[in-house]
Formats: structure tokens, sequence, C-alpha cells
């Protein structure tokens, strides 16, 4: 069921230059929950959400992919949560990330910095003091961004 409900709702987040981080359908408190975590470039605002929260409500609704009731909640997967995918570091790039690693790059088994460039098999990041350094994925445990005050 989650393919068919990607195949309806991602021409409209097309449409609105938006990306899917992660589709979540299960019962809560009784309720069937269909959540939506959704991120663009520059990040997704309240109202963003609120736009694509009603064009896809109409859309699942015209398609009948879902029989049964459901609560519908478009989100932002928040600034503080784990990159799942390559898809997270390039819109992490030019903002500061954590990166947690499970061998030692230059004596370091952890980054903070700016996320440079999100390559096919690295990042590159630059650290204070160490300038640009290039972190292969296969390296990394973890990675997240970091918020600035």
């Amino acid at each position: 069921m989650l393919d068919q409900i990607k195949q309806v709702i991602q021409p409209i987040l097309q449409q609105e230059n938006t990306a899917l981080v992660d589709i979540i359908f299960r019962r809560e408190s009784g309720q069937q929950v269909l959540r939506l975590l959704v991120d663009r470039e520059g990040g997704i605002r309240l109202s963003d959400c609120v736009i694509l929260n009603k064009k896809i409500s109409q859309a699942l609704e015209e398609s009948g992919v879902i029989a049964e009731g459901y609560i519908l909640e478009v989100d932002s997967p928040g600034v503080d949560r784990w990159f799942s995918g390559r898809q997270d570091y390039e819109r992490a790039r030019h903002r500061m990330v954590r990166v947690t690693l499970n061998e030692a790059v230059l004596d370091k088994k952890e980054y903070i910095g700016k996320l440079e460039e999100a390559l096919e098999s690295a990042i590159k990041i630059e650290v204070k003091k160490k300038g640009i350094i290039e972190i292969p994925y296969d390296k990394i445990v973890r990675a997240r961004q970091e918020v600035e005050f």
C-alpha cells in the first residue's frame, strides 16, 4: 500500500519542489495515521506543510488508495534527526553537521563542520583548523544537522 500512496503523492511533491523523507502508516491510539515527513532545499515551513496536506488529502481521497478512515499528517522531519541516506546529505549542503565515524579520519572519530559537498561515495566538510576533509560514507556511523544559535 505504501508504494501506491507514493505513486499518488509523488507528482504533488515534485510540483511543490519537495522531497519525501519518510512515510509512516500505522495505528495510533485506535486510529490509522498516515504521517509524511517532507523537506526541501532551504527547509520546510509550517505553511508549506498546510498546503501539501490539502493537496495530498484531496489526491488520496480521489484515488481511493486508502479504503478505511485515517488521519493525514504532513510534517518536517526535524532538524535533529539522524540522516538516513545520501539525499539527506544533499539537503544539508552548506549547513553545519555532526558526523560520527566507525574509524578515525585524520585522528578523529567525530567532526562538526559545514557540509560542502555530497559526492557519490563520500562527503566533504569544512572543519575549523583542518580545512576541508573528505569522509567516505562507509566510515560514517551516523550524521545529522547541527542546530546553530
